[in-house]
């Protein structure tokens, strides 16, 4: 049933946490704002609500997520383990009307970005496509491959992607998810961070070292930048029928910061904090510097120095999230939610104020 949720606050007694492993594991099913500070109470301020907007029988809400000004819509993936193959939907953030989309150079897709007005799709491929940087414009459904290789090397299965709003660079990483579900072929590059400038069509990987990168997102002074690893869930098995995923608890759950130096390179890399539920996916920061990933409980936010001060609780994986006018959706798989929050992200007054998107 949709409307709004019971929204209980939640404040977790840290003292008893580290000593009660079932008081500890008591929050993950409740949905709620679960606060284990109360810097996190004044982000979410005193009229935090959270809007069961949409519920479906398969994994609709997976990905993405991107506000468009020109359509008022928020642009979403489903998920490939329960949607093949995998859809591409928007709803209207005044009617709450989902419609299904069909974009056909935009294959398997998974995360996004707004990129000058329109969604830069992440299109992982398939076994006759290659990955690539699918820019699309949703009013006049015209699409355009920005990158699909790396000097002559086919991409994995590009998974997220965000932009510099200050040079103008795409930033995305290259994970093997697409392998692991059987949809791409075997692997000819390990899984990378890569940096394209659309103005010279140069294309550098900027890191590595991972076992799955997947989500990424800068500061909100573009000094920083946050990626995550989410090694601890693949095909520990082999691909099989893409369908083989496993939790392996000894795999990293883990975001890791690096320091932006001249806008170009990433340098220091060090932990930043892990997951205790699930693996961190999607990675966004809100206005003030804080950090938010999608978890496999729901939303956990961390303040700038890696401390966790809360989590917004929706009972089951958020893989991904977006910041809007008025608060966040959260993509929660077979639910999709809209949380009133006091906090605005880091990019609202870029991708929803701003008419042209971007920034350079």
């Amino acid at each position: 049933m949709t409307g709004h949720t019971p929204t209980q606050v939640v404040r977790v007694d840290r003292g008893r946490e580290v000593k009660d492993i079932v008081y500890a594991n008591s929050f993950k099913k409740i949905t709620s704002f679960c606060a284990y500070h109360d810097k996190f109470l004044e982000l979410i301020g005193p009229d935090a609500q959270l809007t069961l907007i949409e519920e479906r029988e398969y994994e609709f809400a997976h990905e993405a997520g991107v506000y468009v000004n020109s359509t008022d819509s928020i642009y979403f993936t489903a998920n490939f383990q329960t949607c093949d193959p995998i859809d591409l939907y928007a709803i209207d953030c005044k009617k709450f009307q989902i419609d299904k989309l069909d974009y056909p150079e935009v294959v398997q897709a998974n995360g996004a970005c707004q990129y000058r007005g329109g969604v830069l799709y992440c299109s992982q491929g398939d076994r006759s496509t290659p990955s690539a940087l699918v820019l699309v414009d949703p009013v006049t459904k015209k699409s355009e491959t920005l990158i699909n290789n790396f000097h002559g090397r086919e991409f994995s299965s590009v998974n997220d992607v965000v932009i510099h709003h200050e040079t103008g660079d795409i930033w995305f990483t290259d994970p093997t998810y697409g392998y692991e579900q059987a949809f791409r072929p075997y692997p000819v590059l390990p899984p990378q961070v890569y940096r394209f400038s659309p103005e010279t069509s140069e294309c550098w990987a900027v890191a590595d070292g991972f076992i799955m990168c997947n989500g990424l997102c800068f500061s909100p002074d573009y000094k920083l930048m946050y990626i995550t690893d989410t090694g601890a869930i693949m095909a520990h098995a082999g691909p099989g029928d893409g369908r083989q995923f496993s939790f392996n608890p000894r795999g990293p759950s883990t975001i890791y910061v690096y320091d932006v130096v001249d806008k170009r390179v990433l340098a220091n890399r060090r932990v930043f904090a892990f997951c205790d539920t699930g693996v961190p996916d999607g990675i966004k920061c809100d206005a003030e510097g804080n950090v938010y990933s999608g978890c496999g409980d729901g939303i956990h936010v961390w303040d700038k120095n890696g401390t966790l001060i809360g989590k917004i609780i929706v009972g089951g994986i958020a893989a991904n999230f977006c910041f809007a006018k008025g608060g966040m959706w959260i993509l929660a798989e077979k639910r999709l939610y809209f949380a009133r929050l006091k906090i605005k992200g880091a990019l609202v007054d870029i991708e929803c104020e701003s008419t042209s998107g971007v920034v350079v």
